[in-house]
Parts: structure tokens; sequence; C-alpha cells
């Protein structure tokens, strides 16, 4: 997983003018080097992903993040300034475009840059922390605070107030670094999931040069009961006049391998872990499908565990659910 610093790589930027956009948009904004598209991209996504963009207006600054967590549905979470929480429903809008599910942290920071802007020091609220923590400091015989680690604390920094009209003015620069960060987002996401992908075909391979150790051991199970369960009478039946016709034998030993038989199981397996693939190459958000196909997959193993009355398909079959299990893991990331 690449930290959050190094996926910020759409610093390295040009700028451009827009000629015939808007008075507001017709400004310096950024440019991104990635060849990708905002939408759905045919390939596998991960639900954690980072994303950020900053575009400048004339008299404005608009900072947009974009986190992503894995959830079994879409989630949005928004810190905005209070005047633009009625776009909430276009914010959701912008960011299902390239999302379907996990929970999405969105954080929408505006700057007015004008040379009429108010400062934004609360002073007032600067001053109470300080009052309280040089008393704290002198009760406690420590170093006095320095005001420039109180600038986080809250209710430091006053926050811009937006009407409704300037809400609407600025409307369209928000929307613009929102899809700019959701195009980091989304790239992010891609190679995260070309990751997950080269993971996951690694462990179906894994599974299936199993399953083919499992179908070479699988006729020997009824041979070995044959050798043991004749070995047996012999022994119990030594000594007296009792004798064991072989089709005895032979009818026991078939009772036996049609209990024990696990062909029609790895013959589901391998079609479940094919159609695992093709959902794999198919890129259309198959989190869900590639989770149910885990559980049947599971449930397959399962059943041949328990029916597996040898050491190496015991072994085996170990081997198998560890494999599926890290699948399972691995899916719940997956959009």
């Amino acid at each position: 997983m690449r930290s959050i610093s190094d996926s910020i790589l759409f610093r390295e930027t040009q700028f451009f003018r827009q000629p015939d956009a808007e008075p507001l948009l017709n400004v310096l904004t950024i440019v991104f080097r990635w060849p990708i598209l905002l939408g759905r991209i045919n390939v596998l996504l991960s639900m954690t992903g980072y994303g950020e963009a900053i575009v400048l207006a004339e008299q404005s600054y608009c900072r947009v993040e974009i986190r992503t967590v894995n959830n079994r549905h879409f989630k949005l979470s928004l810190r905005c300034p209070d005047g633009f929480l009625q776009h909430e429903t276009d914010f959701e809008r912008l960011l299902r475009e390239s999302i379907s599910r996990g929970s999405v942290y969105l954080t929408v920071k505006i700057d007015q840059t004008s040379d009429n802007t108010e400062p934004r020091l609360n002073a007032e609220v600067l001053k109470s922390y300080w009052r309280q923590l040089n008393a704290i400091s002198v009760e406690l015989s420590v170093p006095k605070p320095e005001l420039v680690g109180l600038l986080g604390l809250p209710g430091v920094m006053r926050e811009d107030s937006f009407n409704s009209e300037m809400v609407e003015r600025l409307w369209p620069l928000v929307e613009q670094t929102v899809k700019a960060a959701a195009l980091h987002l989304q790239d992010f996401r891609r190679k995260e999931g070309e990751a997950t992908a080269n993971e996951l075909r690694e462990l179906c391979q894994s599974i299936e040069t199993v399953l083919q150790q499992v179908a070479l051991m699988a006729p020997q199970v009824a041979r070995d009961y044959h050798e043991k369960l004749v070995l047996r009478t012999r022994d119990l039946l030594a000594g007296t006049d009792v004798k064991i016709e072989p089709v005895d034998v032979l009818r026991e030993v078939a009772i036996y391998a049609d209990r024990c038989d696990i062909h029609e199981e790895i013959t589901r397996l391998r079609s479940h872990l094919q159609q695992f693939l093709t959902l794999i190459e198919s890129g259309v958000t198959p989190g869900r499908k590639l989770d149910f196909l885990c559980q049947e997959m599971f449930r397959e193993v399962n059943t041949i565990g328990s029916k597996a009355n040898h050491t190496g398909l015991s072994h085996s079959a170990v081997d198998l659910k560890s494999s599926v299990e890290r699948i399972r893991e691995i899916v719940q990331n997956v959009e």
C-alpha cells in the first residue's frame, strides 16, 4: 500500500487557462497527466484509495480530498463549509459516477483570497487556549507552549462563511475540483486493483495445482481401503473356518468408494475457479459475485476435507482452505 505522500503525484502538473469557460473558471487550473477518464474502468478496482485535487479561481482556492475504504454499500461522509451542505446530493452524484460501493470520506476546503477578506484567526479563542495552557504549564513546571502549535486547535482558525449567492457562484469551481480528485482516486484504485488481481490469479493457480494432486490421489483412497479391509478380515478370521468371498469385499469397497468420492467436488471447484477468473477479467464491479463464489469454493473444499479419509488428501484440503480463505479476505476490498 502506497503512503499518501507517495500518491500525491498530481502536484507535478502544468497549468493552463480555459478561454471558453465561465468567468469564475477562466483561471489557472490543474491538468492531470494520467490518461484515464472519469467513470467506470474495465479493470478490477480496489475499494481503498486516496485522491486529491486543488483548483485556483480568481479570488478563490478549492481543495478536495477523497478517501475510500471497503464497505458493502455506498456510504458518503462529507466535510465541507456549511453553506455547501445543500449540495450533498450533488456530491454523491459526482462520486457515484466512478464509485459503486465503499465508505467515501469527502473533504472540501474553500478559501477566499480577495484583498477585503477578513483575517481567519479567532484571537479570542486563541487567547483562551493560551491562558489555560499557560496556567497548566506553571502548575506542572513545564515549558510554555508555542502559539504556532495552537493554530490547529478547534475554533482557532475561523472558517469562511458562504451565503447562498456565494455558494451558487462557487459551485462550478467545487464541482470541477471534485471531478479532478475523483480522477486521482480512480487511478489510485485502479493500480491497487491491478496488484490485487495479480495476487488473486496466483492464488487461483495455487488452488488448481493442489486440485491436480487431489485428483491423482483420489483413486488411491479406495485401493488403500481395499488393502486394509482384506488384511483386517484375514487377521480377524485367522484360525477359523470362516471365509470371506471376494465379491463381499468388493461390495464393501464399492460402498466406501461411493461415500468418499470427491470427483463432483473437484469438478465444481474447478468450475468456480474458472468463473472467478472470468469475473476478474470482466472488471465490472465484480466484488459481490466474487464474494459469493468464495463461499461456494469454501463449501466444496470443506466437503473434500470431510470425505478425505486419507492423509495426503487431508493435507491438501488444509492447503486449499488456506488459499480460499486468503482469497476471501482479499475480495472484501474489491469493488
